[in-house]
């Protein structure tokens, strides 16, 4: 990552491609910009196309057009990813896309200078960063005991096995940490933390389903957040978390406040029949 940051307007996207761009390329078009990721077609966020603005009348159709002539050379990228720098603004036009197979995400934007600790923290909870290769077997272990997963298991299993094992060689680089929460001795949640220029992006929160509501996510985000505060030279903690999940309020309960929107669209892969 020793090439400039990419300026996008919005501290999600700008993080999101200061870390995906370390295994991938950021190419800045005319119009858009085109992160890809090649040595993962499957990795949706990873290859996408991001417009200055939102959608509008038309867009579509020129956006999904773009997508293609972007990824032409890639033939085994056969997601279409689309996003907007546009940190504040509205939706925009998304009803096309949604008509035409897309799904939206909304995403709440936290950021915080410094934290307190949650209203529940977890007695005997270790928060460390991982220190073997077990331990990072069990974060891939963790990360596949999602009951809805998004894609069908043969594609997603190895998916996962690949997108942690990207976290590792980024840790291995010196460009963030990843922490494991034990319990007993026990993996039961995991986030990583990767910081540039005094922005620290936590990454891939994750509560064990059996340990979920006790406390565990609040306690491993408020001991990582003082870590990179101290220790990593950071000043903004950013975090990104589904509008419509629990997690932005474990987030702001322990001093993470709603600063930023972002968007995005995605049409999967047609399962083959």
């Amino acid at each position: 990552m020793s090439a400039p940051m990419f300026r996008a307007r919005s501290l999600a996207y700008r993080t999101d491609f200061m870390i995906h761009a370390f295994h991938g390329t950021v190419t800045e078009r005319e119009d858009c910009v085109r992160l890809e990721t090649p040595s993962d077609p499957d990795f949706y966020s990873g290859n996408m196309l991001l417009f200055p603005s939102r959608p509008g009348p038309g867009d579509a159709v020129r956006w999904v057009r773009r997508f293609h002539e972007e990824f032409a050379h890639a033939p085994r990228v056969r997601h279409v990813m689309l996003g907007w720098d546009d940190p504040h603004g509205s939706k925009g036009g998304v009803e096309p896309f949604l008509a035409a197979g897309f799904t939206l995400g909304e995403n709440d934007v936290l950021t915080a200078n410094t934290v307190h600790p949650p209203p529940r923290p977890l007695a005997g909870l270790e928060v460390r960063p991982l220190e073997s290769d077990a331990e990072w077997a069990a974060v891939v272990e963790l990360h596949l005991t999602d009951d809805e997963p998004p894609a069908p298991l043969d594609v997603y299993v190895p998916f996962v096995h690949r997108h942690v094992g990207r976290y590792r060689e980024l840790t291995r680089a010196g460009l963030g940490t990843w922490f494991g929460a034990f319990l007993e001795g026990r993996l039961v949640g995991d986030l990583g933390i990767f910081c540039r220029e005094g922005v620290a992006r936590f990454q891939e929160v994750e509560t064990h389903p059996e340990f979920r509501n006790r406390g565990v996510c609040g306690t491993m985000v408020h001991e990582v957040s003082r870590h990179a505060l101290a220790n990593m030279g950071a000043s903004v903690l950013v975090i990104v978390a589904d509008e419509h999940g629990p997690a932005g309020r474990i987030y702001r309960s322990v001093g993470f406040r709603n600063t930023e929107r972002q968007y995005m669209l995605n049409r999967r892969p047609v399962p083959a029949t």
